[in-house]
Order: structure tokens, then C-alpha cells, then sequence
């Protein structure tokens, strides 16, 4: 069977080599797409045995569920949480995407490496799944990363294409479980620093559009948010330089800060301590206020059903210092969907300081404002918010239009910044 299946090895690397290309990005796509489908299973199989319940199968994941139960979940998966992940890098350094990308010149890779990189991965659905409040989309994006090595070894790619592969099964990822395809192309080129071709659009494009169609046999596909469609209007469009005003330097500061907490991130023996206590907290506050817990969506959509200022403030705030906390304290996970719901939170919070009364289109531009802000992807965060809600065609002028105001408006904070740190140092000299 060995010398078969070498011999299928040499038989395909005699291939043309953009044939051969053409293949991974094919088989790239297939797998990411079934292990789109596995992580979908995880996600059900851990909240039905925290919870009684899937997100899927109720409106709210929470609703139901005893504070007891929920603190004992949320206390077992931060204690088991705690043990993986500060047996993974005892010896190890656990890669990012980037990181993969960097390491893509190593042209075998262990396969204890790649197993413990896998373990990670599919830990953070299982600490999502058990209520931990952050995002989910960072494991179907690495383990899409991680299973681009293995296939360009098979094809025997060169390193350009290696990083090229890395990068675009980080994208097949996205859109296996958001359903997102074209969205996952423009991840793929603004927040992975690829060069833009016309040949790598098409290959991109390729791979997610597969990777979302075969997860698509078990992944739904309609929108994760039930939201109006945002209609035109003259007022809001007055309203957008106030929505990007106010909520653009707020997502500016939480991704700053959720920079500072992962670059700070316990990885010690501390960890076997900081990621449970921490994790009981969460818990303990939840029994008050649920809808905290998970990636974002029961907050969300808790804010879109309508509630009080007093409220929307203490679910941002809590929320922000929830993710920030969790990522510090050393666990993994992303931060897209939580990035999505504080957005639509400071967008109902301005609506409530305008006395508009249940206006959900800008709590939808508040979304897409702070999501550009905290991907520095303005394309990316209009397609996200585009399929997240379902919205019509009509309303990407406005979203498109919220999103580079917010990206350029950070832009230029940031250089300010350059400038005046710069002007600073020139003074001491």
C-alpha cells in the first residue's frame, strides 16, 4: 500500500506544475469544507451537553438553562482548557496563520507538530461551544492554514505557492463555516498581505466557493441575524460621519488592547489557575446576564429585540472586558463575531443618545464600523456584515461607505500617532 501510494505521488508530481497548483487549491478547498462540517458537528455535540440545547435549536443558548448548569460548564471547560493548552506550549510555540506563513520553507513538518497545532484549532470550538465569550472563527481559519502544508508537500509546490496555499486555506476556513465565499477571497488579500493577482483572485475564489458548497451540504445557509433591511434614506446618510466619529475610536481601543492581552498572553503555570478562575467569574456574572457567553450572536440579536441604555451599556462594557480578560488569562479564540456585536451595541447606544428609537440600520453601520476598524479590512467587514444580516443589495452604498470612513479615519489617527511619537524623539535628540 506504501509503495502505491508513492507511486500516485510521483505519478501526479510529474503533473505540470500549474496543473498541479490547480489540484491543491481544488483538494484545499474540499477538505476545509469537511472540516467546516466536523467543527459544525463539535459546536452542536458541546453545547448540547453544556447547555441541553444548541444554539439552532432555541433563540437564545442560555434560555432554559440553570445557573448552576452554567457555572459548572463554564468551570470544566476552563479547567480542561487550562491543562491543553499549557500542555501544547510547554515545549512548543503555538503558530498563527502568519505564523504558518513564515514557516512555510520547511518543506516536512512533524507530525506531532501538526497534531498539536490541530489540538489548539479545535479547542477553541470546544471553549466557544462551552460558553466561553469569544469568537469561533479562529480555528476553521488556522486548521484550513494548517492543512495546506501537507498538500503542497504532496504537490511538491514551490515556497511562494506554500505561503500562497497557507493563506488562501485560511480563507476556505472563514467561508466553510460562515458561508461567506467571496467575502473569504477579500480576507485572504487584506488582512493576510497577499500580493493581488488576477490569477491568485480566480484561485482564491476557487477554493472558498468549494469550501463553502461542501459545507453547505450541513451548514446553513440563511442569515445569522434577523435584522430589517437597511432602507435608503437621506438622514442616514447625515448619520454617518457621527456613527464613524463615535464608534470607530472605541473599536480602535479594543483592538488595541486585545493586541496588548494576546502579545501578553499567560502561558506559564499560571495558566492552570487564571484560565478557570477566570472562567467562573464569567459564570457567575452570566447567571445575571447570559446573554455575555458565547461569540457574540445571543448579544447581538438581545440588542436588536430591543432593551434599555442602562442595559446596552453594561453589555458592551462587560462584553469588551470579557474577551479582553478571556485572551489575557491564556486562552484562544477570535474576536470577529464579539467585534460584530459590540458594534451593533455602540450603534444602539447612539441611537438612544439621538432619540431614535429602535433604528437598526445604524446599529448595522456601527457593526460594520467597528468590524473594519478591528480587521483593518474595510471590504471584508462589509461582506461579513452583508451576509451576517442578510441584507439587500441596496444597502452596501451605506455599508461600503461606513466601512472605509471608519478604515480611513483610523488610518489617519494612526499617523498622527507616528508623527507625534516621531516629533517627540526628535526633541530628546
Amino acid at each position: 500500500m506504501v509503495i502505491t501510494l508513492r507511486k500516485s505521488v510521483r505519478f501526479l508530481q510529474r503533473f505540470p506544475y500549474n496543473i498541479r497548483l490547480v489540484l491543491a487549491i481544488f483538494l484545499l478547498g474540499l477538505v476545509s469544507g469537511l472540516a467546516g462540517i466536523f467543527l459544525h458537528y463539535l459546536l452542536e455535540i458541546v453545547e448540547k451537553l453544556a447547555f441541553g440545547h444548541s444554539e439552532h435549536d432555541v433563540s437564545f443558548l442560555t434560555d432554559g438553562v440553570s445557573p448552576v448548569r452554567m457555572t459548572i460548564a463554564l468551570l470544566l471547560i476552563g479547567l480542561s482548557s487550562a491543562l491543553i493548552w499549557f500542555r501544547l506550549q510547554r515545549k512548543d510555540t503555538i503558530l498563527s496563520i502568519k505564523g504558518q506563513m513564515k514557516e512555510a520553507d520547511t518543506l516536512v513538518r512533524s507530525k506531532c507538530r501538526f497534531s498539536k497545532q490541530l489540538l489548539h484549532s479545535v479547542w477553541q470550538i470546544v471553549a466557544v461551544g462551552g460558553g466561553a465569550p469569544i469568537g469561533k472563527e479562529g480555528a476553521p481559519r488556522e486548521i484550513g492554514a494548517l492543512l495546506a502544508t501537507p498538500l503542497a508537500n504532496f504537490f511538491d509546490l514551490k515556497i511562494r505557492d506554500r505561503i500562497f496555499l497557507i493563506a488562501s486555506g485560511a480563507g476556505a476556513g472563514l467561508a466553510a463555516v460562515y458561508q461567506v465565499p467571496l467575502t473569504s477571497v477579500f480576507f485572504v488579500f487584506e488582512t493576510l498581505g497577499l500580493a493581488f493577482s488576477i490569477k491568485r483572485f480566480v484561485l482564491v475564489s476557487l477554493m472558498t466557493y468549494v469550501s463553502a458548497y461542501i459545507a453547505r451540504l450541513v451548514v446553513s445557509t440563511p442569515p445569522l441575524y434577523r435584522t430589517p433591511t437597511v432602507p435608503w434614506s437621506i438622514d442616514l446618510v447625515c448619520f454617518l460621519p457621527m456613527i464613524v466619529l463615535s464608534i470607530a475610536p472605541l473599536a480602535l481601543l479594543f483592538a488595541w488592547l486585545t493586541k496588548k492581552a494576546t502579545l501578553h498572553r499567560i502561558k506559564d503555570r499560571r495558566i492552570l489557575f487564571s484560565l478557570p478562575l477566570t472562567f467562573l467569574f464569567i459564570a457567575l456574572v452570566a447567571s445575571y446576564f447570559p446573554h455575555l457567553l458565547g461569540n457574540g450572536r445571543m448579544m447581538a440579536q438581545e440588542v436588536l429585540n430591543g432593551t434599555t441604555v442602562e442595559m446596552g451599556l453594561l453589555l458592551f462594557f462587560l462584553k469588551a472586558l470579557f474577551v479582553l480578560f478571556t485572551l489575557w488569562v491564556g486562552a484562544y479564540g477570535g474576536t470577529l463575531t464579539p467585534s460584530f456585536a459590540l458594534g451593533m451595541t455602540g450603534g444602539f447606544l447612539l441611537t438612544m443618545v439621538l432619540g431614535i428609537d429602535g433604528n437598526s440600520a445604524i446599529m448595522l453601520l456601527g457593526s460594520v464600523c467597528f468590524l473594519s476598524v478591528t480587521l483593518r479590512a474595510p471590504l471584508s467587514a462589509t461582506g461579513l456584515v452583508f451576509g451576517f444580516t442578510g441584507q439587500a443589495l441596496n444597502s452596501l452604498p451605506y455599508l461600503l461607505a461606513t466601512a472605509y470612513l471608519a478604515y480611513y479615519l483610523v488610518e489617519r489617527m494612526a499617523q498622527a500617532n507616528d508623527l507625534f511619537f516621531l516629533k517627540r524623539m526628535l526633541r530628546k535628540q
